[in-house]
């Protein structure tokens, strides 16, 4: 090859490069928000605030803001709460590029204790921007276990930032309704109270329940914006230096179930400072801690130290035991004692440390025991499993009391997923392990929402070690996991990696355009160049 080709070849090379060079880098770097983002909410009004400074003080109210270079008409777009409750923009709202609009809700239409809030364009229907906040009724804590205090917002911080990880972009801060998010200096709060005492279920009436917690420091406590779960402290509260003090429910607004529940009582910056979990109460017995150990006592202690009085047990008469399949077990009442045969679906710890699931040919259902106390077992084992059926959040459950009541039979192969579509799945599926097609139509944090032939969300619990793929809204992806209910509606929870696959991404289609005119536009600027060089290659070649 002589000099004057080489040359030639080197320009076009230089000229193909700079073309690729300039369709890599010439996108302009992605904003931390692109749309319109729920920015700050404020669910817990005062409501003995001064109305005649501002009207409004009482109400909730939802901040937008607007991180686009573009006003936008806010009537093309819907609001909604965790419950499908449709609210709409006036015909006359608009939010200003780069401003805030509030949007005032009535009283209670957003939880105090937990909630989710859609905001969703009308026109073609898709959520813009979700969040949720709070704890669920079945204790799970969602995307954000952030729970604010009377008087107190979630916000976004920094303020526009969303990443769809709701944990990681919102605060409880002072409101700042209608201007930037600021975050605080910290407050360093005390680590010495602590929950010391429960009493669920009274032998008097259900006021008479109470929580006692202990001040374990030497210098007295104000308790002034704290939580206990639902209930918050609204005014100057007093725990003196090493002293307990009880609370009632006539005193701060709290409810202790009878069936078991999880207690927290929260700092004003939202960190937990003291948890307990207890089971089925006993009335007139409350649950005492007793160093590092609980144990539920028939002497009430308020305002001292616990007491340890064990009830004295008697044995019960043998309950009649009916042996039937999953399918006729999920049909019984609850309390029934049933003996049932299922192939292991997914392994205690898993999806909760206290519960898993098994199955058969034609149903499955929830294997439960409080104080996580399973036999060793492995996914497709065949179990004999002896318990008392119960619901929870409108889920079917065999609740056993330890592993006596579990016998391995013999191991199978894993179960398959049941292929089926979204349309399908409802009661008949619920407790086995099923698989979806669908499309993404909204992604945040561990949870996502599929679409199909309808709509369902997908959660993806820690213990199971999935790590959620990058995906987009209108992503179409293959779902696989066990089926279950929370209240009114359905979620499926996958089980391994291996259940959550994009099949197509939408990113591709959106791409298209922009990818092709820089392909085009590269080859056009290559062959202008090999062009002009050729013509020029004689006057090259007499300088070498």
């Amino acid at each position: 090859m002589g000099w004057g080709r080489a040359k030639v070849l080197f320009w076009f090379l230089a000229a193909m490069v700079f073309a690729i060079g300039l369709f890599l880098f010439s996108h302009p770097a992605k904003a931390a928000a692109d749309h319109i983002v729920i920015n700050e909410i404020y669910p817990a009004p005062i409501s003995s605030c001064d109305q005649t400074a501002d009207s409004n003080c009482a109400k909730e109210w939802i901040e937008f803001y607007n991180p686009t270079g573009s006003d936008i008409d806010l009537s093309d777009y819907i609001l909604s709460d965790g419950d499908g409750n449709p609210k709409s923009f006036n015909s006359s709202d608009k939010i200003i590029s780069r401003d805030y609009f509030i949007f005032y809700a009535i009283s209670g239409w957003l939880n105090n204790g937990g909630d989710e809030v859609f905001l969703k364009l009308k026109n073609p229907s898709s959520v813009i921007d979700q969040v949720s906040y709070g704890n669920w009724p079945d204790g799970n804590l969602s995307d954000n276990a952030l729970k604010p205090a009377n008087g107190q917002s979630i916000s976004r911080i920094p303020n526009g930032t969303d990443t769809d990880n709701d944990a990681a972009d919102f605060q409880i801060v002072p409101t700042t309704k209608g201007s930037e998010n600021i975050l605080p200096p910290p407050v360093i709060y005390s680590s010495q109270i602590s929950i010391n005492e429960l009493l669920p279920q009274p032998a008097t009436n259900s006021n008479d329940e109470f929580i006692e917690l202990y001040n374990a420091s030497d210098i007295d406590v104000d308790l002034l914006n704290w939580q206990l779960d639902t209930g918050t402290f609204a005014v100057s509260t007093i725990i003196k230096a090493k002293e307990y003090r009880v609370f009632r429910k006539t005193e701060i607004s709290f409810g202790l179930t009878d069936t078991g529940d999880t207690v927290n009582l929260i700092d004003p910056n939202g960190d937990i400072k003291s948890t307990v979990t207890y089971g089925k109460s006993k009335r007139g017995q409350s649950y005492s801690k007793f160093g590092d150990s609980w144990q539920w006592t028939t002497t009430l202690t308020v305002n001292a130290t616990n007491i340890l009085t064990v009830e004295i047990q008697t044995s019960d008469q043998d309950m009649p035991i009916l042996t039937t399949d999953i399918a006729g077990a999920r049909n019984q009442p609850d309390t029934t004692t049933v003996q049932i045969i299922g192939i292991v679906s997914v392994l205690p710890g898993v999806l909760s440390s206290q519960y898993f699931y098994i199955e058969d040919d034609y149903a499955g259902i929830q294997i439960y025991n409080y104080n996580k106390n399973f036999p060793t077992l492995s996914v497709g084992d065949q179990i004999q499993v002896t318990g008392e059926l119960a619901t929870y959040a409108n889920e079917r459950r065999i609740k056993i009391s330890g592993p006596a009541d579990i016998v391995i039979l013999s191991n199978h192969s894993p179960p398959a997923p049941q292929k089926l579509t979204i349309g399908e799945l409802g009661e008949n599926f619920e407790g086995r392990y099923i698989q979806v097609y669908g499309t993404v139509t909204k992604t945040s944090g561990s949870t996502f929402y599929i679409h199909g032939s309808g709509e369902i969300q997908v959660s993806i619990r820690e213990g199971t070690g999935i790590k959620k793929p990058k995906m987009h809204v209108g992503d179409r992806v293959l779902i696989a996991g066990i089926l279950s209910q929370y209240g009114d509606s359905y979620r499926i929870l996958p089980i391994v990696q291996s259940d959550v696959k994009i099949i197509s991404s939408s990113k591709l289609a959106k791409t298209g355009p922009g990818v092709w005119f820089y392909i085009i536009f590269s080859a056009i600027l290559a062959w202008t160049s090999l062009q002009i060089l050729y013509r020029k290659r004689k006057n090259w070649l007499k300088d070498f």
